[in-house]
């Protein structure tokens, strides 16, 4: 009895103990949180994720011996920049470097308050609303406890905070110290940006306001009575749907229209256009998309990068969000026009011929005026000035399956070098290639070229206009303002800076509707289309390895759209133009990007390379690094399933071709003799 006794005892403790730990593993992160949180990222173990970081080949990349230096310099200067640029916390990663032992999260959270309490008064007192504070930005990190090396985390942040010449103060909550930051008003700023940091119990607190660092000190303590975001529907709901694993480097949760608000109340800037566009969509059932949740994997066996997550929406949307209807009937063929050298593949499908009609109540608001959508459709089909396209009547004649690839010209990187073309299939080309023909006559700048017997029309400001079919006169009905009324550029004006797409070209060509940024790429596909019987892309390894880990890693299922990046022909053009000191003059959305991370404000409008990257290696020297990656997305009952990748270079190569060529469809895009004709 004695024997059994303490196995017992020793049963009951050791259940205990077990009790004990696994109420503390359940213990989650997310309850330091509340509820008005619109976005987190939560980093389970810092170092794991570096550790999964550094397997990939995008680090080796960074560590290249030509490469290191480079990006080491530039790094520091873009979270500079960041820094400047709404990253209030005011703490750089290198301030957490050695002293992270587990997890890191990051909150944005709208305030509860409108207008949270400015730190000098006199001088914000009259600031519009808008550009008091209504977010807070808090950030929680395991860290030791080990009093003297809190200390010198402490110190570190001090002396980087005393450089951007802040001013220290003290205050306490709930029995924690807190060290408070004012740092100088920013050029254009109408409060003095505050930093408050904190430790207690192996955890660095740090806020952007004293609501925030008050708000963590209160649900680490226990004290706090508002919910957190745990109990939150819509992150428990979309995290669910997710299927969140537990075992990924980096968990994310957003809300998509509140976390915007959360930014442009960081950037202190309201919308450029009369119409709010936030406003807007709120108003046109956009709020009906709840959350975003999701997960990231560093340096797995099979994938560099591996991510999935799950949009979580309210089904069936509500007036404009019901444009997002995308069915799962994404064509897995690729047309024979497709080269083998593209940068990348996408194939969708939307519901246009219903869809579209939601637009309607968006662009009313967006314009400011009750019935513009309908005048406007009128207008583009009754106006003896304009396209004369019957909208209602065309749609229906579009099957709904769209396509867009990317590529770049053979033979040295120029500013003109990446093309891209969207093709969509039809139902109906003939009736389509005349409705185009019958526009683009009237349309300004437009020129008609004659390709081997088939009709492109393109557009280009500094080329002659259209001169007419051959045998027909010049139509003498042209406004010399047309176009101004439908967005296009008024006469005696220059074409706007910074346009992305200021010239076109557009046909019909066998099943397609293709509309290209160059002549050149649509003549191709042309050509391409006339000489071979199924696509050069399905015989590219990396295609194929790409589609096949697409399929294993998200599901062979139909999907509603599905890409593939072959990175070495995508990234060459950038590549070399950013070392030639090129970039901006592309009009590339990545340069664009760029911009906005290293300029100023007043510096937006100089077409001017901000980073330069003559110290970088030519691209043939780096891109071994680059793997092939893509991402496919599928529509459910509740939302939109996502997963993407990045390949590493030990995915399974041999598998790769029979799965995909086993699969593959093959479709042609020659034109039929009605078409052809057609056209011209």
């Amino acid at each position: 009895m004695r024997h059994s006794s303490q196995r017992t005892s020793c049963a009951l403790a050791l259940t205990l103990l077990l009790a004990g730990c696994l109420q503390a593993q359940e213990a989650s992160p997310y309850e330091l949180l509340g509820e008005s949180t619109q976005a987190a990222i939560w980093i389970p173990d810092a170092q794991e994720m570096v550790d999964g970081w550094e397997r990939t080949e995008l680090a080796r990349l960074a560590s290249d011996k030509e490469v290191a230096p480079f990006f080491e310099e530039k790094r520091k200067e873009i979270e500079n920049r960041l820094m400047e640029a709404g990253w209030r916390l005011n703490i750089k990663p290198d301030d957490l470097e050695g002293f992270v032992t587990g997890q890191l999260l990051l909150g944005w959270s709208a305030s509860p308050r409108v207008e949270a309490p400015a730190v000098d008064e006199e001088e914000a007192k009259d600031a519009p609303p808008k550009f008091k504070p209504q977010y807070w930005l808090q950030l929680v990190a395991d860290i030791d406890r080990d009093a003297a090396k809190n200390k010198q985390l402490l110190e570190k942040i001090d002396t980087q905070l005393k450089q951007q010449k802040a001013e220290k103060a003290r205050l306490e909550h709930n029995g924690i110290d807190v060290i408070k930051y004012i740092l100088p008003r920013r050029p254009g700023g109408y409060i003095k940006p505050t930093s408050f940091v904190a430790i207690h119990e192996g955890k660095l607190l740090a806020a952007d306001n004293e609501d925030g660092i008050k708000d963590l000190i209160d649900r680490l303590t226990g004290k706090a009575t508002s919910p957190t975001l745990l109990n939150d529907h819509d992150f428990a709901e979309s995290r669910k749907l997710a299927k969140i694993s537990g075992e990924a480097h980096l968990e994310f949760f957003v809300r998509p229209l509140g976390f915007a608000r959360v930014i442009r109340s960081i950037a202190g800037r309201n919308s450029k256009s009369g119409a709010d566009m936030l406003v807007a969509l709120e108003n046109q059932g956009f709020t009906g998309i709840r959350a975003v949740s999701g997960e990231v994997i560093f340096g797995g066996k099979d994938l560099d990068v591996e991510y999935k997550g799950f949009v979580f929406a309210d089904k069936p949307l509500e007036k404009s969000a019901k444009l997002l209807d995308f069915p799962n009937k994404a064509l897995t063929s690729v047309p024979s026009f497709v080269g083998e050298n593209i940068a990348s593949y996408l194939s969708s499908n939307w519901n246009a011929s219903e869809a579209f009609w939601a637009a309607e109540g968006l662009v009313d608001e967006l314009a400011g005026a009750a019935d513009f959508f309908k005048e406007l459709i009128e207008a583009l089909k009754s106006d003896p000035s304009g396209p004369q396209i019957d909208v209602r009547a065309s749609l229906p004649l579009f099957t709904n399956d769209i396509i867009a690839i990317t590529d770049a010209k053979e033979g040295e990187a120029d500013v003109d070098s990446r093309r891209n073309m969207m093709a969509f299939k039809l139902k109906d080309p003939a009736k389509i290639a005349e409705t185009l023909n019958n526009a683009m006559k009237k349309e300004p700048d437009a020129r008609l070229v004659d390709f081997d017997g088939h009709v492109i029309w393109e557009k280009n400001p500094e080329q002659p206009e259209f001169e007419g079919f051959p045998g027909e006169d010049f139509p003498s009905d042209f406004g010399d303002d047309f176009g101004s009324d439908f967005g296009g550029q008024p006469a005696g004006q220059a074409p706007e800076a910074n346009q992305w797409l200021n010239s076109w070209a557009i046909t019909v060509y066998g099943d397609y509707l293709m509309f290209g940024s160059h002549t050149e790429i649509i003549k191709e596909a042309i050509v391409r289309s006339r000489s071979v019987e199924q696509s050069p892309l399905l015989g590219n390894a990396e295609y194929q390895r790409t589609l096949a880990a697409i399929d294993e890693f998200h599901g062979a299922a139909p999907k509603c759209s599905w890409r593939v990046l072959l990175p070495k022909q995508a990234y060459r053009i950038q590549y070399e133009l950013f070392r030639q000191g090129k970039l901006s003059q592309s009009e590339s959305m990545l340069s664009s990007i760029l911009d906005r991370l290293v300029q100023e404000d007043e510096e937006q409008e100089i077409k001017e390379q901000k980073i330069q990257g003559d110290g970088l290696p030519t691209f043939s020297k780096i891109e071994g690094y680059l793997q092939p990656g893509g991402f496919s997305v599928r529509t459910e009952n509740a939302g939109w399933s996502f997963g993407g990748m990045s390949l590493s270079k030990n995915w399974d190569k041999k598998k790769a071709p029979e799965a995909i060529l086993g699969q593959a469809t093959i479709e042609t895009a020659r034109p039929s003799q009605v078409t052809e004709a057609t056209t011209r």
